[in-house]
Parts: C-alpha cells; sequence; structure tokens
C-alpha cells in the first residue's frame, strides 16, 4: 500500500543529521530510530509528511528538509534582554546552556537557551534549536497501511481538530 494524505498507519526507521553533518537520532548506516503516525493529523514535521506520500512499504529515501517544513526560520527578534528579576530567584543562567521555564498557573512548559550574561542581565534566545536549519532524514517505509478505527479514535491532533472531522480515505486492512 502508499502513504496516502490522511489516514495512513506509517512506520519508519530513521537517521537525521545537520547539513554540517550532526546526527540529531538515530545511526548512519542501521537507521536505529522508529516513527509511528497516521498521516493528516499534523503529528510530525510537515516536509517529512508530504515527502513520504506516495511511498509505499520498503522504499527508502534521503531527503532534506527545509527550516520552513521543519521549526521555522532563525527569527533575531526572538533573542531577548532580560533584568535578573524577571527570574525566580536562585535560577541557574549559565551561558551556552537551556533552561527549562514552568508556568504552573497555565500547566505549559518551554526552553530558551542563555546566550550571555552579565552582572544585571542575561541575553535569552527562545528560537527552537533547530529554528533555520535544514533537517535530513535517511528513511526506510517499514510499514504503511489504513489506520485502524481505534487508531483514529485516539489522535489529538496538533490542530485541536477532533479525528472524527477528518476525512479518512480507508480503513479497511489490505493493499
Amino acid at each position: 500500500m502508499r502513504v496516502n494524505e490522511i489516514g495512513t498507519y506509517v512506520k519508519i526507521k530513521y537517521t537525521v543529521w545537520l547539513e554540517n553533518g550532526d546526527i540529531l537520532k538515530g545511526d548512519p548506516t542501521e537507521g536505529l530510530e522508529y516513527m509511528e503516525f497516521i498521516t493528516g493529523f499534523n503529528q510530525v514535521l510537515p516536509g517529512l509528511e508530504k515527502k513520504i506520500i506516495g511511498l509505499s512499504k520498503g522504499e527508502e529515501i534521503t531527503i532534506t528538509i527545509p527550516p520552513e517544513e521543519a521549526f521555522g526560520p532563525y527569527d533575531p527578534s526572538l533573542v531577548k534582554e532580560k533584568n535578573f528579576s524577571e527570574f525566580p530567584e536562585g535560577k541557574e543562567l549559565t551561558p551556552g546552556k537551556w533552561v527549562l521555564a514552568k508556568n504552573e498557573k497555565h500547566k505549559i512548559t518551554w526552553g530558551y537557551f542563555v546566550k550571555e550574561k552579565s552582572p544585571t542581565s542575561v541575553i535569552i534566545d527562545y528560537n527552537h534549536p533547530f529554528a533555520g536549519k535544514a533537517l535530513i532524514y535517511r528513511l526506510k517505509i517499514e510499514e504503511a497501511r489504513p489506520a485502524t478505527q481505534s487508531e483514529l479514535a485516539l489522535i489529538k491532533p496538533c490542530d485541536f481538530e477532533p479525528a472524527s472531522n477528518r476525512k479518512v480515505i480507508s480503513t479497511e486492512l489490505g493493499g
């Protein structure tokens, strides 16, 4: 079966790296990392999903996903100078390190990178660590089949659209 735009359960074996050769996940010869998702529900990077549409089980490809279809372009406006008074007392703010911030009231967590530190302030970068970077995937389609109704019932799409509102091409098992 080929991977359809909506409603295909896909399992891939992959390695992903940056253009400079730094491996992010997987092994350069064996793959070793696995990812499972159902197409059409924003569960993976848009560029990755788009590039595997039409492939079949067993196919292997190497693809480059541009920043715009991965973690977005690097945005200099997300680099901010903050006074220490804006941070909880005792918060470690070490230049060159990532810090996780939590908002208990709203139950959210986000990360930021500490670029510089002075006696009174800190320069923080709120960009994703891979913003502005192309991702290169070497992958193999390990499985491609119609998603079952029970799998579709569990989906919580990133855009919060209920799975019942999505048009699924087929949930019949087979080719």
